[in-house]
């Protein structure tokens, strides 16, 4: 139960660190994949 509880809390802290790291940088997500070839 408690790897359980470990596992849990570290998946947490992996998405917010995450979510923080995609809102703060200033390129979308689709400027970020793309290239010249592509269309979106």
């Amino acid at each position: 139960m408690k790897s359980f509880w470990i596992g849990s809390i570290a998946a947490v802290i992996i998405a917010v660190v995450a979510g923080v790291f995609l809102s703060g940088s200033e390129i979308t997500t689709g400027e970020k994949f793309s290239t010249a070839s592509t269309r979106l």
